[in-house]
């Protein structure tokens, strides 16, 4: 698979989940949805999603010979986690390296 298909895979699915959250609020009253369509945050998350799942999914596919659109499809579902866990292991793994940043929360000074 080349890495332009799973980056469309990925991000269809991606939409897909997207479209998904959407419709979820459609049932509930304006007030009371947490975000919609006009709200900027809310749209790059909306639209976001899509990317970024693509963009993982094609670095899987350049890494991997035997990458399949049902492992891009599954990348793009879950993007949002994957990169969210990437972030936090990286942040947990310079604060042991560098052994000197406060861990989260902690409200320590840097010395």
């Amino acid at each position: 698979m080349s890495g332009t298909a799973a980056f469309l895979w990925a991000a269809a699915a991606g939409l897909a989940i997207s479209v998904l959250d959407h419709a979820a609020m459609a049932g509930q009253p304006k007030r009371q949805r947490r975000f919609d369509l006009t709200d900027p945050a809310y749209l790059l998350k909306f639209f976001g999603h899509p990317l970024a799942g693509g963009l993982l999914a094609a670095a899987y596919a350049a890494s991997r010979n035997d990458a399949t659109p049902l492992v891009a499809v599954t990348l793009g579902a879950a993007a949002p986690g994957i990169w969210r866990t990437i972030v936090r292991s990286g942040a947990a793994i310079a604060r042991l390296l560098l052994g000197r940043l406060p861990a989260p929360g902690r409200g320590q000074t840097l010395v």
